[in-house]
């Protein structure tokens, strides 16, 4: 692991995050991701990718549709975001923590009703040295019945998700 994906994995990049592994809901069924992965390099990479990640583009880059008219990340802000055909996946989160400092940026949101899961999830920009490490986290368990059905590849999906939030951190660093 590079020393900007471990400086990563130190700095979640969301106040709730660091103050430990044991989120509020965390028990029995919730899985877990934790990746880091270097994204770019130098300042500039990490304020094109910081803009972008507290503007919603990460999530629009994935291709997760976010209204253009939703704030940009604010502690308190809801967003509402769709995926799959017609928008057939809904999924509402509300922005819990923001950290926003020099080298340092990200927010974790926890899911609303509607939301096919239960959890958190929380995404953090680095810049350490001239590495920009960019780390997704998530807490979550399967609450739509259509999901728990097909619980393999609902996780298999969210997995995806990760890699495309890697992809879209990337592509904003350039």
């Amino acid at each position: 692991m590079s020393t900007a994906a471990a400086s990563a994995r130190r700095h979640v990049g969301a106040a709730h995050a660091e103050r430990g592994d044991r989120w509020p809901g965390w028990g029995p069924g919730y899985a877990t991701t934790d990746v880091s992965r270097v994204v770019g390099r130098g300042g500039r990479a990490f304020a094109r990718a910081r803009a972008g990640l507290l503007g919603w583009d990460v999530q629009r880059l994935a291709g997760v549709h976010v209204d253009v008219a939703t704030p940009p990340v604010a502690d308190g802000v809801e967003v509402t975001q769709t995926a799959g055909p017609g928008g057939l996946l809904v999924a509402r989160c509300r922005v819990r923590d923001v950290v926003d400092e020099p080298g340092r940026a990200g927010f974790t949101y926890e899911t609303l009703r509607p939301h096919p899961e239960e959890g958190w999830e929380s995404f953090a920009l680095v810049l350490d040295g001239e590495d920009v490490a960019f780390r997704v986290r998530s807490w979550s368990r399967l609450v739509w019945a259509p999901a728990r059905l097909a619980s393999p590849a609902a996780r298999a999906a969210q997995r995806l998700a990760v890699t495309r939030y890697l992809r879209a951190a990337r592509q904003l660093a350039r």
